[in-house]
């Protein structure tokens, strides 16, 4: 898969004009704030038409995931990362025209992505929590309906920041050859890393030793045919129950961007 570039989608507006639902389906539903929606990683759990029946282009691929931060949204985990500008009042949603990456995947996954634009382009949605996160219930359900009356259903997931708090940024290059190492459960194949220090221009000023971790990083994946260097978001977690500040830490690491990445042979591995 080759992304091309980054492209504003060629749709055609909806009106924001209010229009009344049209699904068969009454559902009680109560306005999230957008610190609530913020709160969350939202996973598709289900997507139906105004019967209730399943919808056709929805059945491919079960891994999609909005997250919303500020007035922005975006949706993940099909062929292509869809993101749009939006606004809520009350159980109102105003979503203007998405921006999409641009990469060509199996046919059932990209019009899966079509549908995903579709069903939210220029639109006024209807949304709101079908429950409320407690002690009973810590995954809350977001119901989001369009005019046509097909709704898709989400099961919220507690954000790492919302969990863990303000994450630490780090830049780490990681080094395409991996380094044997000796951990608590014996020898493992550890990843060699390195910082990378940039100014506020975002001009490298400084590049720290090679070392070993044995961790995982989460949303990112190793590959032995290339160079990388990542934008990392660093989660510090306090042992359950820990009394004072002096018990040890364990720590969470979450990619949030490649910054470069470079292919490299298998006779000469070179570093930026």
């Amino acid at each position: 898969m080759n992304i091309k570039k980054l492209v504003v989608t060629a749709l055609i507006a909806g009106s924001l004009a209010a229009c009344a639902h049209t699904s068969d389906r009454k559902v009680n539903m109560r306005a999230a704030s957008v610190q609530q929606l913020g709160a969350y990683n939202w996973q598709l759990v289900e997507a139906t038409d105004r019967h209730g029946r399943p919808l056709a282009n929805f059945a491919a691929n079960s891994a999609l995931k909005l997250n919303f931060a500020g007035q922005r949204l975006n949706v993940s985990g099909g062929c292509n990362s869809i993101g749009s500008a939006y606004q809520l009042s009350g159980q109102d949603m105003y979503i203007q025209a998405p921006m999409s990456t641009m990469m060509a995947c199996a046919p059932d996954v990209m019009a899966q992505d079509a549908a995903v634009i579709a069903f939210m382009n220029g639109q006024k949605l209807h949304a709101g929590l079908l429950n409320v996160e407690d002690a009973q219930n810590p995954q809350p359900l977001l119901r989001i309906e369009n005019q046509r009356g097909q709704s898709l259903l989400w099961r919220g997931v507690p954000t790492a920041t919302s969990q863990y708090g303000q994450p630490t940024v780090v830049f780490w290059e990681i080094s395409p050859q991996t380094q044997t190492c000796q951990t608590d459960n014996g020898a493992v194949q550890c990843l060699k890393v390195r910082e990378i220090f940039y100014n506020d221009q975002g001009v490298k000023v400084k590049t720290g030793v090679w070392r070993n971790f044995a961790g995982t990083i989460d949303g990112w994946q190793f590959n032995p045919a290339e160079s990388q260097v990542l934008r990392l978001n660093v989660y510090e977690v306090k042992p359950a129950g820990a009394a004072d500040d002096t018990a040890a830490s364990q720590y969470i690491y979450k990619l949030d961007q490649i910054i470069e990445r470079s292919e490299v042979n298998s006779t000469k591995h070179k570093h930026k």
